[in-house]
């Protein structure tokens, strides 16, 4: 049968006639390879969305936690038709806190216009209730998808298949993103880096082949990035940057001025329509945060060590993945000078530089993934450091390990490293891959276990609440007394849960130290190691109540002060209600401060109007739920 095949092809005449038939064999191979492209795609896609998720899959227990509460509310107070107004952000929303600063002098925002947010909780809250596991599902679902996106544009900058599934997987175990993906009220960070990424995925694609699609799905993208959260809004110039390193690495001509205009002119002109109707609402939130710790002033003398500080943190964080606490570098540079702060992130930033040019300086393009990076942290810059703001700007640094990767697979570097594990090339590599994903995935389940402990704790207060409360009555009031700081919002949940919305929670003091959860407990090595970056407010402390008559309530405090929790310091307790002597009125009872020092306030009396019903006053002192009236 084989000497008979071979007659039968060298029959075939080199003719016209014979043509059709290797066009017919060249368009059958062409089309096998690109099945076999298709489904490796597939496979691809479908292993960087297991890998995304499961490596999520422990946080699905966890509970909310202070700002999940307020988004709640305003996601049941916020009806269908309004689904396109910005939320109001108002002193107002924290009335339940007497000493709140914006409430007193009467400050007000102009609201959030995140409307993909408030769709996201109307969603949630329609398919799961108060249930939080499906509002963790949702933001685990947002990464999966962010994370294909990453594997997009990872395509577009390296031929190797394999490489940008590396750059994926990288960016979907990466610690940075524990906070953003976790953390119910992060969803702004996750929907908007969903977003983000799918349209510079889609721009990048329609430069390379010029589908119409393609360019609109980057302008909706965009425009929906926009409505999750405004950081968003660097994306056109994050687009103009990439134009020139994709010349720079295809060693083309700079792009032409004009093209340029052509092809970005519709983003720089969202942005700027952006830009204009929320010029208001940046005022109102920059008022609402004034003379707290979130935001810092451009106009203030130190907001270049600040930015400085933040930016010299936030790279460290990407390239050691250490957990990043709320270090505020306004009470850094007010100790040691904001020269000394400046000197020393200078320095941290010259070194990343240098180090980063020295490791990428022979591969093409290399200064784009660190300026992506750049980019996309500079909105947040003047904000309180925090590990939800890398979500985005890690896919600069992922880049960078891809790059390496691909140099490493070229060069051989691994295999004269170690010649005695007798690997293909390709195999040490590829090996290095899964361990440094390995690696990521089992930190970033150690930091959503972590993360687990506030979350249940709360929950857990919560539900002994209820059980010393069954069913409160309507118009009743419920006072909090030494609240844990992570609880802070609760008063939020306790009207939805009760489905009671005339129910008035007060919070009464907040206990200013959050480690150890229980204040009599002796502090461990652990709380030890955070008392060393957190001092103010790690350690233990002592509270004690005391009824005067049947109106009064007299508290005080041992080991800290009251008005000086993290909280209270973000969002700052009035002034003059930080005084002794101070008194303060509220509908139902009136504050009284009766010892107060420099460091905040050590005794307060709580002079109670009679209502009916009676008021109930719940004492969470120690992790328990105490009721003391």
């Amino acid at each position: 049968m084989t000497s008979a095949s071979i007659p039968l092809e060298k029959s075939q005449p080199e003719t016209a006639v014979g043509q059709p038939s290797r066009a017919a064999d060249a368009r059958l191979i062409v089309g096998r390879v690109a099945e076999r492209s298709v489904q490796s795609k597939r496979w691809a896609s479908l292993v960087i969305v297991l890998v995304a998720m499961a490596t999520y899959f422990n946080s699905l227990g966890n509970y909310f936690l202070m700002d999940d509460f307020w988004h709640l509310h305003e996601a049941v107070e916020t009806p269908w038709s309004a689904l396109l107004q910005p939320w109001q952000y108002s002193g107002e929303d924290f009335k339940a806190y007497w000493f709140n600063e914006q409430r007193l002098h009467n400050v007000r925002g102009e609201g959030f216009f995140r409307p993909v947010v408030t769709l996201l909780y109307k969603l949630a809250g329609a398919a799961f209730g108060l249930d939080a596991w499906g509002y963790h599902l949702i933001n685990i679902v947002l990464h999966a998808l962010a994370s294909l996106a990453v594997f997009a544009i990872a395509r577009l900058m390296f031929p190797r298949r394999w490489v940008a599934v590396a750059v994926a997987l990288i960016f979907a175990t990466h610690p940075s993103h524990a906070e953003a993906v976790q953390w119910v009220a992060a969803n702004a960070d996750a929907a908007m880096g969903c977003f983000f990424l799918a349209s510079f995925a889609a721009f990048g694609w329609w430069l390379r082949q010029r589908r119409p699609w393609q360019y609109a799905g980057a302008v909706v993208a965009f425009a929906a990035a926009l409505c999750s959260k405004e950081s968003a809004i660097v994306l056109p110039a994050v687009l103009l940057a990439y134009e020139f390193y994709r010349a720079h690495v295809a060693g083309e001509c700079r792009p032409r001025p004009g093209d340029l205009a052509a092809r970005h002119a519709v983003f720089w002109v969202i942005a700027a329509a952006y830009l204009l109707m929320h010029v208001r609402t940046f005022a109102g939130i920059s008022a609402m945060n004034e003379g707290g710790r979130y935001l810092h002033s451009p106009f203030s003398a130190t907001f270049a060590p600040f930015i400085l500080f933040n930016m010299s943190y936030e790279l460290l964080h990407l390239l050691v993945p250490f957990p990043l606490f709320p270090i505020d570098p306004g009470e850094l540079i007010q100790k040691t000078g904001g020269w000394p702060v400046t000197l020393v992130c200078a320095a941290v930033l010259a070194a990343i530089w240098f180090g980063t040019r020295r490791v990428m300086g022979h591969l093409r393009g290399w200064s784009f993934f660190l300026l992506f990076t750049v980019l996309t942290l500079a909105p947040t810059f003047p904000i309180l450091v925090a590990q939800r703001f890398l979500y985005v700007p890690s896919l600069g640094f992922c880049l960078m390990l891809g790059a390496l990767l691909e140099r490493a697979d070229d060069s051989g570097w691994l295999a004269q490293q170690w010649p005695r594990l007798n690997l293909s090339r390709r195999g040490l590599v590829m090996a290095a891959v899964g361990l440094v994903v390995a690696g990521y995935a089992v930190v970033t389940m150690f930091l959503n276990l972590m993360w687990s402990f506030p979350s249940n704790y709360v929950r857990q207060q919560i539900a002994a609440i209820r059980r010393e409360l069954p069913a409160p009555p309507r118009g009743s009031s419920l006072y909090l007394l030494n609240l844990w700081p992570p609880a802070f919002g609760m008063e939020f949940m306790l009207p939805l849960l009760y489905q009671n919305p005339t129910l008035d929670v007060q919070v009464l003091t907040i206990r200013p130290k959050i480690l150890p959860m229980n204040s009599v407990q002796p502090p461990n090595a652990l709380v030890r190691f955070f008392a060393e970056c957190l001092p103010d407010h790690i350690g233990p402390t002592r509270t004690e109540t005391r009824w005067d008559g049947s109106e009064t309530l007299r508290v005080s405090i041992e080991g800290g002060r009251f008005m000086r929790s993290l909280i209270e310091e973000v969002y700052p307790a009035a002034a003059e209600a930080q005084r002794q002597g101070a008194r303060i009125e509220t509908p139902r009872f009136t504050a009284e401060v009766v010892r107060a020092d420099e460091g905040g306030v050590q005794e307060l009396a709580f002079h109670f109007r009679s209502t009916d019903p009676p008021p109930v006053v719940l004492n969470m002192r120690n992790g328990q739920t105490i009721r003391v009236r």
